[in-house]
């Protein structure tokens, strides 16, 4: 082989390997999750978002007036939990969704007794 072949060889093996190690990078990237509350009866939530931005306005925007952030973060999943009376609320993050419904729940469940709080929304991204 000429070290013209050679060289051509070498430098198409580099491609191979740059494209799949640019595919594998994409395949990790992370993305943002948030959550927004009232404190009573009202939340919105963001998943999968590509920027910090997008995820709080997303987040903010589907809960409406009088609202605020909660939780940002990079992850996967994110899940809300509020108590029977609405008198708590929780939000987690994590990269299942039982991790973030885990989190919310305790999150929730350690300002008011007797385990009152429910998941009202758990959600990944896909």
């Amino acid at each position: 082989m000429t070290y013209a072949r050679r060289l051509a060889a070498a430098i198409g093996m580099a491609a191979a390997i740059a494209v799949t190690v640019a595919g594998a990078l994409r395949a990790e990237q992370h993305t943002w999750v948030a959550v927004a509350t009232d404190g009573g009866r009202n939340y919105g939530y963001a998943v999968g978002m590509a920027t910090s931005a997008a995820a709080e306005t997303t987040a903010l925007g589907e809960c409406g007036p009088g609202c605020r952030l909660v939780l940002l973060g990079i992850a996967r999943c994110v899940a809300y939990a509020r108590s029977g009376p609405g008198n708590a609320f929780g939000a987690g993050s994590g990269a299942t969704r039982d991790e973030a419904r885990d989190i919310a729940w305790n999150d929730c469940n350690r300002r008011v007794p007797a385990d009152s709080c429910a998941i009202r929304a758990a959600q990944c991204f896909e």
